[in-house]
Formats: structure tokens, sequence, C-alpha cells
């Protein structure tokens, strides 16, 4: 019999329109292969839904009038057709395919959780840490990983002692300083200060965006490199290194995605000394090992002062980072399928664990109705 996997992109995020086509791509690359695959978009709102045309990308430039409102529960696929609620599948795997808040965040793992569904991406746990980048930086300590001097400031600490923040990143950080939204990513509300009032506008741009700030030391001569990693029969796959390039003092939403977009630009493999690039991969495998990692991860560092520093985790990279696995698109769907399985076997390792039965704890409580001795 056939496996089901339901493809979840979109979110609840500034990253929705990268997200659809993320899913859009990997939903097409896996038709035709081992698995039934249901597209499930969730819109900016929070509606969810499915249908044929959400394989097309083109579909979401339109009024989308044939995407069919869908719901997930108790691990069944449904569709609203009319007034009627129909069962489409039950869905044996999900993966997720949405890029940053509400899905990348453990969003999408929780709700495949609740749904007694295989998850064939990050789990709950890892996805909520490095979503969060001054979790990230912790997690980061806690292994003995290098990371760039940082100082994190919570919206509502700014709006009582502001002054006492921005002293603190002087004398701590110096200029120039990075400040970026800590849980955004595509470059969403980041900002290079070189002095005291473009601090200050970073700041306030920053929280636009999140209520939560990271301002980091600039590298003036940084240099960024990428590094991909997935799980397929239990062995860590780590792929080579890139260096995505920008003319900007970082890569911008535009280097990303409106100018070319990813694997278009940089070198491919990076260009370093074998001890760095090795360093790098071994830092990828190391943090995809002991975070307990699943799926395809991106890991993205910089290069300054002849150091090496982890900058963040990406839990559902661009495009599920298949350039750096694959010459072709079409040879992805063999390391999209490695990863569902992956998933699949995962859940049956946590499922045969046992669960604690009720124990009739509540028996020995008086109902509702009564009063109750204190």
């Amino acid at each position: 019999m056939r496996k089901t996997a339901a493809v979840f992109f979109g979110g609840r995020s500034c990253e929705n329109e990268i997200s659809i086509i993320t899913g859009t791509m990997v939903c097409n690359v896996l038709r035709g292969g081992a698995y039934d695959v249901y597209p499930v978009y969730i819109a900016q709102d929070g509606g969810m839904f499915t249908g044929e045309a959400l394989f097309d990308v083109a579909s979401f430039r339109k009024e989308p009038k044939e995407f069919l409102p869908a719901r997930l529960d108790g691990g069944t696929l449904y569709a609203a057709r009319g007034k009627k609620l129909r069962p489409l599948a039950r869905v044996d795997v999900a993966l997720n395919c949405c890029h940053g808040m509400g899905g990348e965040d453990g969003a999408v793992a929780g709700l495949a959780d609740l749904n007694g569904v295989a998850n064939a991406s990050p789990a709950m746990a890892a996805s909520a840490v490095f979503m969060d980048k001054c979790m990230t930086k912790f997690i980061a300590a806690a292994l003995g990983v290098r990371t760039l001097p940082s100082f994190r400031v919570a919206e509502a600490d700014f709006a009582r002692r502001g002054a006492f923040a921005v002293r603190c990143i002087e004398e701590r950080l110096g200029y120039p300083v990075i400040v970026k939204p800590a849980r955004q990513g595509s470059s969403i509300g980041v900002f290079v200060a070189e002095d005291r009032e473009s601090l200050l506008f970073a700041l306030r741009a920053g929280f636009a965006y999140d209520t939560l700030l990271l301002a980091e030391k600039y590298l003036q001569d940084r240099r960024e490199i990428n590094c991909a990693a997935y799980r397929s029969r239990g062995e860590i796959v780590v792929s080579p290194c890139e260096e995505p390039k920008t003319s900007h003092k970082i890569l911008t939403f535009a280097d990303k995605y409106t100018d070319g977009g990813k694997g278009d630009r940089g070198d491919f493999p990076a260009r370093l000394p074998a001890q760095t690039a090795e360093h790098i991969r071994g830092v990828t495998k190391l943090l995809y090992r002991r975070m307990q990692l699943r799926g395809i991860v991106r890991a993205d560092f910089l290069l300054g002062g002849g150091q090496v520093y982890f900058n963040e985790m990406n839990t559902v990279p661009g495009s599920l980072a298949w350039y750096l696995f694959c010459k072709n698109l079409a040879d992805f769907r063999t390391v999209l399928q490695a990863v569902l399985e992956e998933g699949e076997r995962d859940f049956a390792a946590r499922s045969s664990k046992r669960l604690l039965k009720n124990s009739g704890v509540l028996s020995a409580f008086p109902s509702a109705g009564r009063k109750t001795r204190r």
C-alpha cells in the first residue's frame, strides 16, 4: 500500500511567499515517486487549504478560488467541498516547508505530533530553539561552538531603560553593530548601525517585527559560509560548503530571492582552505547530532579575523537547500524520500515506548458540584 505525505508550506510569517516557492517545488519533486503527495498551504491569517491548484505557484498570484479549505484531524486530512468536510487521506508523514514563525518555530511539528503523524522535519524543541537567535547563542555556548559577541534587547526593557541598552551595546560590542529580530529570517528587519543615531533607528525599526532583538558585533571583513545536512538511515550526510555573494554589508532579501535567488550566485564549493571547510562541516554535524535534528537543515557561519563563527541554524532552509546536495533538481527526489523514510522510522521508534495510562486518580476527587476541603 502506498504511503501518503503531506507537505506543509506558507505560514503566519513574513516569509509566506518564500515558503510557497519552497513548498510547491518540493510537492512537484516528490510527485510521481514513492509517496502520494498532498500539499497543505497555511495562509497568513492561519487558514489551511489543500487541492490540486496548490501544485502550481502561479495559482497564488490570483484569487485562490480553487483552494479547498482543509483540516488535519486525528491524522486524516480533510477538504471542505461545499458545506461538507470530506476525508482525503490518512497522512503517514509530514514535511515542513514553512519558513519563519508559525511554522518553522515548531508549530507544524506540534500539529503533526498532536495528530499522531510522523514528522520528517526537526522536532518542536529544536525548531523553537533555533528559531530564536538568542537561544541559539546559548546552545552554541553549551556545545563549545564559537559565536560573535552579542547583546539581547527586549522591547519592554528598551521602553524602560533604552539608554542603558544603547550604552551596553556600545561598550560591549562597539561600532559597527548588526541588529536583527531574534525570531525572523530572510534578512527581514536587519540593519547595520555605524553610530548611535543609526543604532537607535535599527532598534526601533527592529521592534516593528519582533519583541526581542539581537545586537551583534559586525565583522568588517566578513565572509558568509553555508553548510547543510540531513539524515538517511541513521547516518548524517553533510554538504560541501557554499559562499553566497552580495554587494551589500549583509545578504539582503533581494540577494536571496528577487535578484536571482539561491544557487545562482556565489562560490560552490566555497573557496576555503581544506582545514577550514572541514571544521565548518564538523560543527554542522556536531550541532545536528547533539540537537537530535531531523530532515534537511542549513547551518550559516561567518568568517572574519582568521576565525570561524557559527551564526544560525535554518531548520527549514530556502528551497530545502537542494542545490547543496544535487546537481539537478530531479535528483533531489531521492534525498526527500530518504528524509521521509527517516521521519517514519523515528516516529515508529517513539511510538513503541510505553504510555502510562490513566490510573484512576480522578476517582478520588469530588464532583464539580461538591465542596472541596482545604
